[in-house]
């Protein structure tokens, strides 16, 4: 990683410009947006969600994985399991850098991965606590093992 200063008289006294290159976005760029974006925010660790009759604040180190079917997310925690709606990549966009996609449909938090097992078709399955599976395609494999530091 390169990192420069350029002065730029252009800019007010309290503005600051960061960009960002790269080849293309990967787990390593995300983070870094990540961080960026979160930098001076008062960062609360929760999680708003929606369900039909109220809004959950759930903190980020209390849940282990998600999942979508259609619009249908379900957001697997330490204590329940919340069914609400939306995207993946928008939840995603939300939490924190400790959870990366493992699969079209699921997302885990990493602090919950035990083990990694070979499973039918080529692809991957992810041993989370509280006895959850989730499969691992082999297009997110090299995400989740990067973050592994494999």
């Amino acid at each position: 990683m390169k990192i420069s200063f350029e002065k730029d008289p252009s800019l007010d006294q309290k503005e600051i410009q960061v960009e960002v290159h790269a080849v293309e976005k990967n787990i390593t760029v995300r983070k870094l947006l990540d961080y960026l974006n979160s930098f001076k925010q008062r960062n609360r660790d929760l999680l708003p969600i929606k369900t039909p009759d109220r809004i959950i604040m759930v903190k980020y180190d209390d849940i282990i994985k998600l999942e979508v079917q259609g619009t249908q997310v379900s957001i697997y925690t330490v204590k329940e399991t919340i069914q609400t709606t939306g995207r993946l990549y928008k939840m995603l966009d939300q939490l924190s850098s400790d959870f990366i996609q493992v699969s079209r449909h699921a997302a885990l938090n990493v602090n919950y991965l035990e083990s990694i097992e070979s499973g039918f078709a080529g692809n991957m399955v992810a041993i989370l606590s509280n006895n959850l599976k989730t499969d691992v395609s082999r297009r997110f494999l090299p995400d989740l093992e990067r973050e592994l530091g494999l």
